[in-house]
């Protein structure tokens, strides 16, 4: 799953679960961001793909995620569920798509679907990337203030419609990829990683006001 991908699955999870488990609450979406993202930071490593300080190492266990969380829960306790999810749900899109060394540390071997890497179930990889990053779209058009995250009214008008049209296309796009698989890796991904990578810098544009003002906050605190 693209990196971009992974972040707006983190804002979308967080999102979802923060309506739940702190209605009243103030949430960071970019930290959400963040967080859906940040096991990929091993992506950099020099050791090879698999091994503790490699590629899907360390920083794809589930064990050692839900360690180094447990200090945030004890602090911020039903505030951090949405962060928390949001950091996970890498590791839940990485099984599906890819694979995981969900045993870690006590075993580093691998387990995952890998529907990216079937010839037979990567249309349906595509899809579901394609879903998170609708839901994305449709988080910022509905303008909830659930999230520091809203669109102004004036591309209300623009932006619905567009919503409703990529929805509606959504399905008829998944049976074209179907039948031309080889159309995926060639047009589908780029243009993917292209959109999901535009939604991203628009929802932190939005937030740019929000992250100035938490940093003033906390600078004078």
């Amino acid at each position: 799953m693209f990196g971009p991908v992974h972040a707006l699955l983190g804002y979308v999870v967080a999102y979802v679960s923060s309506r739940h488990s702190n209605p009243d609450g103030v949430r960071d979406g970019v930290l959400a961001l963040i967080l859906g993202a940040a096991p990929d930071i091993d992506f950099f490593s020099p050791f090879p793909f698999g091994t503790p300080f490699g590629h899907h190492g360390i920083t794809h266990s589930p064990l050692l995620l839900i360690v180094a969380s447990a200090p945030f829960f004890m602090r911020y306790r039903r505030k951090a569920i949405p962060y928390f999810l949001a950091l996970i749900s890498h590791i839940a899109a990485d099984f599906v798509d890819n694979t995981v060394p969900l045993l870690a540390p006590f075993s580093w071997q691998e387990f995952g679907l890998r529907l990216a890497f079937s010839p037979s179930s990567q249309a349906l990889a595509f899809f579901l990337e394609s879903l998170i990053t609708i839901a994305s779209v449709y988080i910022i058009v509905t303008r909830s203030k659930d999230f520091p995250v809203s669109l102004p009214n004036r591309y209300d008008k623009l932006a619905t419609p567009a919503l409703v049209i990529v929805s509606l296309a959504s399905p008829f796009l998944f049976w074209f990829f179907l039948r031309e698989s080889t159309s995926v890796n060639s047009i589908a991904m780029p243009l993917l990683w292209l959109s999901s990578s535009l939604i991203l810098l628009f929802i932190l544009a939005l937030n740019s006001s929000f992250v100035v003002k938490t940093i003033r906050n906390r600078i004078r605190c």
